[in-house]
């Protein structure tokens, strides 16, 4: 009995292919091997190794940054709050508060906090986190109305305040900002103090190592962010993509149109390679990995295919968003041009495809099932040609290519 492809059996297979939960098979050695620039930083980060990291201004990764700093900054704005009234009510129980200044100081605070929520951009959220840590130096400065060493006081809320804050940021020239808006408010009534440059110097030096630590935080936490970010898409590649070709892998494929149909209509063009296994058997099985790069190339790169996806093996899906029968054809024709114009240890390669119409009248399992018969049929009648399959379920006569000579 002839083999027409490899795996696949002489008798129809409308049953091997399924739609319903998709395998989510591990990535191999070998796929790796393909695919380095995803699978070994994916790898790299699991373990714990270096990764190489894009630009760390990506607008994506910014964008991701902003994501994920918002609520945290936000929780951290209403911390620092509590923190203050807390203080505010505890340092001086018995002293009679500046009730004007209070009041305003609690509005920049949560003028600040509010601004930050309902963010929409990093930057706004810069603009919120600085209102509300100005609101809350200030506040923290009317407590220096009541405490005898205020260049102590000033520089252990200085410190706490920056150390705090100095994850949040997205960049290092945001943090020195905040802080030195911090400081600058906070040392603003102690500059004359003699104490704070001179007699007690650990102060000093405590200023600048806070500085200096709440910088390294700021680098370390983005770095965290920014290798984060990588690892994933590096799996998301890896989970999506197919290691060897690039284009689409099954998973991704089939949610891709379970996704798209009914909505969209076309057709599904199922395609697999004529004798793939011979090319494995006398060339090698790198010679068949070169054979699935090109073959993917010539499929995803024609400008009607809107979807491309490797199904498994040999075997390719695409979907297409011309409905007309007569244009279908012209495109299975042309697929199968530009494969022909491939070769591998100067063998022609050439692809046989089995295509149904996909307009919402049959389910998407009932369409692939179709398609998978037809693509049998253009195998059974002399391969490097074309099925389209009735909407009856029935396909219809081959138009099959003559052969190169």
């Amino acid at each position: 009995m002839q083999e027409h492809t490899a795996g696949r059996p002489a008798l129809p297979c409308q049953h091997r292919l399924h739609i319903g939960p998709v395998d989510h098979p591990r990535p191999s050695r070998h796929d790796a091997a393909m695919f380095p620039g995803v699978a070994a930083s994916a790898v790299a980060a699991l373990q714990g190794g270096p990764m190489k990291y894009l630009y760390a201004g990506d607008a994506d990764f910014q964008h991701q940054s902003f994501l994920e700093l918002r609520p945290i900054a936000v929780w951290t704005q209403l911390l620092g709050e509590l923190s203050w009234l807390a203080s505010l009510l505890l340092s001086h129980p018995h002293q009679q508060v500046d009730a004007a200044n209070t009041v305003l100081v609690c509005l920049i605070m949560l003028a600040g906090t509010l601004l930050s929520l309902n963010a929409g951009h990093r930057h706004t959220l810069l603009l919120g986190m600085l209102l509300n840590l100005c609101g809350l130096a200030l506040g923290f400065r009317l407590n220096m109305l009541f405490v005898a060493d205020t260049s102590l006081w000033a520089t252990s809320i200085a410190v706490c305040i920056s150390l705090t804050m100095a994850p949040v940021f997205h960049s290092s020239y945001c943090f020195v900002l905040a802080s030195g808006c911090v400081w600058g408010i906070l040392l603003q009534g102690t500059l004359d103090d003699r104490r704070l440059w001179q007699q007690d110097t650990l102060i000093a030096l405590l200023t600048i190592v806070t500085l200096a630590s709440g910088l390294m935080l700021n680098i370390l936490f983005r770095r965290l962010r920014l290798r984060g970010y990588h690892l994933r898409r590096d799996l998301e590649a890896l989970a999506f993509q197919d290691a060897l070709t690039g284009i689409d892998n099954r998973r991704s494929l089939l949610e891709k149109l379970q996704a798209w149909y009914p909505a969209q209509h076309g057709h599904f063009l199922m395609v697999d390679i004529d004798d793939f296994k011979s090319v494995n058997d006398d060339f090698g099985h790198e010679a068949g990995d070169q054979v699935l790069q090109q073959v993917a190339r010539q499929l995803s790169g024609h400008p009607d295919v809107a979807l491309c996806g490797r199904l498994g093996g040999e075997e390719f899906g695409l979907f297409t968003r011309l409905q007309d029968s007569q244009r279908v054809s012209e495109l299975a024709s042309q697929l199968i041009h530009r494969v022909n114009s491939c070769s591998v240890e100067q063998r022609r390669l050439s692809i046989s495809i089995g295509i149904v119409l996909m307009d919402g009248r049959i389910g998407l399992s009932a369409a692939l099932r179709q398609a998978d018969a037809a693509l049998y049929q253009a195998k059974h009648r002399g391969k490097n040609g074309f099925v389209l399959a009735l909407s009856c379920g029935h396909p219809a006569p081959p138009h099959t290519l003559a052969q190169a000579g």
